[in-house]
């Protein structure tokens, strides 16, 4: 009787765990059932409003790229992201190495699901705008429109950029991407 004391024990609250588990409802008719609709964005629908990554590059390096802030506005109305810190986006973050007044160039892979926003062309910097503000020492500067590319500075030392990329085609929409040089002689 002994050994069969803990068996009943056993069965018994695996009997009372089955009893409070939920169960399914069994008093809804078929016809009660209501679908509910989605409150998800399905995860191919949100790929496609990412913007695709921006890379800074110059002959001989290139810096690591960290998406901020990004808008659309699928109604053809202008939308606009709020400035941020790049120091504050890139911690952690790998610099590139430049030398002084060497050539920041920029490029971005197309994201096969968002093409729709360049006419797919191969590069998809192309007609857009670039803003970059450049900080150095706590003080900022800023460039407007620099096209495809942008020239470092003469003074060594680690700059910090943030670049707002606008587009202005069908889909307008504005990125920043913020990154980081470090100038150089000895580079």
């Amino acid at each position: 009787m002994h050994k069969s004391l803990p068996i009943v024990f056993l069965l018994i609250s695996l009997l009372f765990l089955h009893a409070c588990s939920p169960q399914p409802r069994t008093d809804a008719s078929p016809d009660q059932v209501t679908e509910q609709p989605l409150t998800e964005i399905p995860e191919e629908k949100e790929e496609m409003r990412r913007p695709a990554d921006m890379v800074p590059f110059t002959n001989e390096d290139t810096a690591t790229t960290v998406l901020g802030y990004y808008c659309w506005s699928e109604s053809g109305e202008y939308c606009s992201v709020e400035w941020e810190d790049p120091r504050d986006l890139l911690s952690g973050a790998i610099t590139g190495r430049i030398r002084p007044g060497a050539l920041i160039r920029f490029t971005m892979g197309i994201n096969p699901a968002w093409t729709y926003l360049s006419d797919n062309n191969v590069d998809s910097l192309q007609d857009t705008r670039i803003d970059v503000t450049q900080i150095f020492k706590g003080v900022e500067t800023h460039y407007e429109d620099v096209g495809l590319s942008l020239t470092a500075p003469e003074e060594p030392g680690l700059y910090f950029y943030l670049a707002t990329v606008t587009w202005e085609k069908e889909m307008k929409g504005q990125a920043n991407y913020a990154f980081a040089f470090s100038v150089s002689p000895d580079y």
